[in-house]
């Protein structure tokens, strides 16, 4: 499964690494991944009005089970709004793989209820999620 418009380059450089693995690693053995350390501000969850749900995700145009997780969301906003807020995170964009990082997130997508990890790669019932919710709702009061 691809993006669609994946270059065909990177396909080739793909299909050539699987065919000869020893000439790759070769190829990116002084190679160093650079961390962009951009500073990103993480919310102060415990002082917020509302509860704030985030999506953190691959890209959901693309991902399916980003897909279904934005959805689940989006598919109850109407009865949540009022003590819910929601932010989908693309791990495409820099500021967002940096949030990412400092959240100490290791797989996507991911779904935060103030700050906390409540669903990896798992996509929570319509019930569970509102009653999640407003749980954390009913403990700002």
């Amino acid at each position: 499964d691809m993006p669609y418009s994946t270059p065909p380059e990177n396909t080739v450089a793909v299909a050539q690494a699987v065919k000869n693995p020893d000439d790759a690693r070769k190829m990116i053995e002084n190679y160093t991944a650079v961390v962009d350390d951009i500073e990103v501000e993480i919310p102060d969850y415990e002082n917020l009005d509302k509860v704030l749900i985030e999506l953190f995700t691959l890209d959901p145009e693309q991902c399916a089970a980003c897909t279904y997780m934005v959805n689940s969301v989006t598919d109850i906003y109407d009865e949540i709004k009022d003590i819910a807020e929601y932010k989908v995170y693309k791990y495409f964009i820099r500021e967002d793989i940096a949030r990412t990082r400092k959240m100490g997130l290791e797989n996507l997508p991911t779904m935060c209820i103030d700050g906390e990890q409540k669903w990896v790669s798992i996509i929570p019932s319509k019930e569970e999620l509102i009653g999640e919710v407003r749980k954390y709702y009913e403990a700002k009061r």
